[in-house]
């Protein structure tokens, strides 16, 4: 258990200690109800905002089953006690549910859910008909599965399952509802049993349409964003989190001693060659033969700009001077100029050139072997080895690897494990087309603004990545494995690899309505700007909740460590035996006509998992009762809970 003493008035702390108390003695008593009242009373001081924000947050941690004693300064407090089992998974489901409701109870979003349903106009048409009707599935299979031959099943088959991969641009409509695909594509994520969470980075959401049925219902929805970088297990998954498992590429024949002391060198270069330094006052030496003094001084430059960082952000909250936006920027050189990314620039050469110093002294360039050997033995040597391998992650992280933060089926689709083929699909050339397509001309805003000019970077994927929703193996996820033997039409095998796990920390547990709060709090105390800061990168969200917590006196590894590990899974868009090379810088991705069609992944699913599915009862017994009902009463009670004077029908897009 971690102890926390919140920095709220004395008053406040003893309000809140009597409602745990009245919890422990009272089971009826709801702890939860209480808190969160409390936290959306009005309030204008520091205090009143403070007394918000930690009942907010008690209130997340309460509902997620955390333990929370009684202190004489104030709280102990501790996540649900991690236990691998089925029993647990139920429960973190159920969990993880709540605070999913929780983060949409509230009018903005019944706005948005209630327009969807009831649309304005003559010509528009509720979301609703994009649920399929299970029922309707379910006599056809029936009739289905009369049918004794394999491939004429599968034929009819395909007569009742085609989909079809919408990526949701913007603006773009569906043309049997008039709705936008961007809301239909967030309507259906707003009933996932996680929290909704939206990402300033690179973000692609796509549909999954079913082209045979009345007006293309929904199977399914997937996401593509930037993945997280620190992800411990995954990286020692692929043998690229630290020097050690460098070393190990070459001990298992899968690099040779010169690819990868070129891999370290050319890594350390191409950084250097993204980074300004024009304007620091170097001689073209200093770059190419650093010393102890002009690292220290890049080191002195970093706090120096962090600083003067910090005191630019007060002065604009204070001025209200307007946030530029990225069209408004006028070039990437003055950009770089700018406070946040002279701090990036001077912390980012100091590691660089010391990495270099160090190769320099090794000898890295002439004899890898020797180098590598003599930097194994000293801490600096393994420092400069992480570095490289730090930048090289950092350059496909950015642009040439996915995570799939969203990735499901929309009933009935599930119960015909739908998942997996929306997992299957999002590996398939149209996708990966589309990502290519979407971001080879895109300029990076943070790496140009680094390096000073206009960078386009790589943009064909070298590998997917997923998370199961708890550490179980996931249904969806496991043995996920469809080989070109077995099914000739695939252009190669589509295999998801387990990966390790995500270490259980993180801020899903933290709702919307505390995130917010704690947005408030930093702009009151530490006159950081509400909104989103371009180049502050996709943890943004992460850094503001830490320094939200550090405001109330609160250690964030208590509050962020919620115990609750994932499981990873990778998806290799090259044979695995040939991804060390990728990875490493040794090989580019040239193309990928390696990669499937949908129609052939499709067939491929209902050979290995459809055909057996609609041949069980329960199955075909759960597909009648599955409809739009199914999805719309979710939302029945969010919607109950507002008066009908305050829902509109008129309610824009980002209410």
């Amino acid at each position: 258990m971690s102890e926390i003493a919140p920095d709220i008035k004395l008053e406040d702390l003893n309000f809140i200690k009597d409602k745990v108390i009245e919890s422990k003695e009272d089971s009826s008593f709801d702890l939860v109800s209480e808190l969160r009242l409390k936290s959306q009373q009005p309030s204008t001081t520091t205090d009143s905002i403070k007394f918000k924000t930690f009942c907010s947050l008690l209130a997340d941690l309460a509902e997620l089953n955390w333990t929370i004693e009684i202190t004489r300064k104030g709280f102990e407090i501790s996540p649900p006690k991690y236990i691998k089992s089925a029993e647990a998974k139920i429960k973190a489901k159920e969990s993880n549910q709540k605070a999913a409701q929780t983060d949409i109870s509230n009018l903005q979003d019944a706005n948005f859910i209630n327009r969807l349903r009831n649309p304005f106009g003559s010509k528009a048409k509720s979301v609703d008909v994009l649920v399929d009707d299970g029922n309707e599935l379910k006599n056809l299979f029936e009739k289905i599965n009369k049918i004794k031959n394999e491939e004429k099943k599968i034929e009819e088959l395909k007569k009742i399952i085609k989909p079809e991969i919408q990526h949701c641009f913007l603006d773009e409509t569906c043309s049997f509802t008039g709705i936008r695909l961007m809301d239909i594509w967030r309507y259906f994520r707003l009933t996932w049993s996680m929290p909704y969470q939206t990402s300033n980075a690179r973000t692609m959401p796509f549909l999954v349409r079913n082209g045979a049925r009345p007006n293309k219902p929904v199977i399914g929805i997937f996401q593509l964003v930037n993945p997280f970088f620190n992800n411990t297990g995954r990286n020692n998954f692929l043998k690229w989190d630290n020097y050690l498992s460098a070393v190990k590429e070459i001990k298992d024949k899968n690099l040779t001693v010169d690819e990868l002391g070129n891999a370290f060198l050319k890594s350390v270069e191409k950084a250097l060659s993204e980074t300004r330094y024009d304007d620091f006052d170097l001689k073209e030496t200093d770059i190419k033969k650093p010393n102890d003094q002009i690292i220290s001084h890049f080191s002195k430059l970093t706090e120096k700009y962090r600083t003067q960082e910090h005191e630019e952000e007060k002065i604009n909250y204070v001025k209200k001077i307007k946030i530029k936006t990225r069209k408004e920027v006028e070039t990437s050189k003055s950009r770089s100029e700018e406070k946040m990314y002279l701090k990036k620039r001077s912390k980012r050469l100091s590691k660089l050139l010391f990495a270099r110093k160090i190769f320099n002294e090794c000898g890295l360039k002439k004899n890898p072997k020797r180098a590598i050997t003599i930097m194994l033995q000293t801490t600096d040597g393994k420092r400069a080895m992480n570095i490289a391998l730090e930048y090289m992650r950092q350059g496909i992280y950015s642009t040439q690897a996915a995570d799939l933060n969203v990735c499901g089926a929309i009933a009935p689709y599930n119960e015909i494990i739908g998942g997996k083929l929306i997992t299957l699909l999002s590996t398939s050339k149209n996708v990966i087309d589309k990502y290519n397509e979407n971001y080879k001309k895109e300029k990076s805003i943070i790496s140009s603004a680094v390096a000073g000019r206009d960078l386009v970077k790589p943009s064909k994927l070298l590998f997917l990545t997923v998370s199961s929703l708890y550490d179980i193996s996931s249904s969806q996820y496991n043995r996920l494995k469809l080989y070109k033997k077995d099914f000739p039409k695939l252009k190669s095998d589509l295999v998801w690899h387990e990966a390790g796990f995500t270490e259980g920390l993180g801020s899903y547990h933290i709702s919307q309505n505390t995130s917010d709060l704690i947005n408030e709090l930093t702009a009151k105390v530490k006159k950081f700007k509400k909104q989103s800061i371009s180049g502050k990168g996709p943890s943004h969200k992460i850094r503001k909740i830490i320094i939200g917590l550090r405001i109330l006196n609160l250690n964030p590894e208590n509050i962020m460590f919620h115990s609750q590990r994932r499981r990873n899974y990778v998806f290799f868009h090259k044979k695995q035996k040939e991804m060390t090379k990728y990875l490493y810088g040794i090989k580019k991705v040239e193309n990928f006509n390696h990669c499937s069609s949908e129609n052939a992944i499709t067939e491929a699913w209902m050979k290995r998992w459809l055909v057996n599915r609609i041949n069980r009862k329960e199955t075909l017994n759960k597909l009648k009762t599955l409809n739009s009902k199914t999805i719309s009463c979710i939302f029945d009670k969010i919607i109950a809970e507002f008066p009908d004077k305050n829902l509109s029908l008129f309610a824009n897009y980002n209410s």
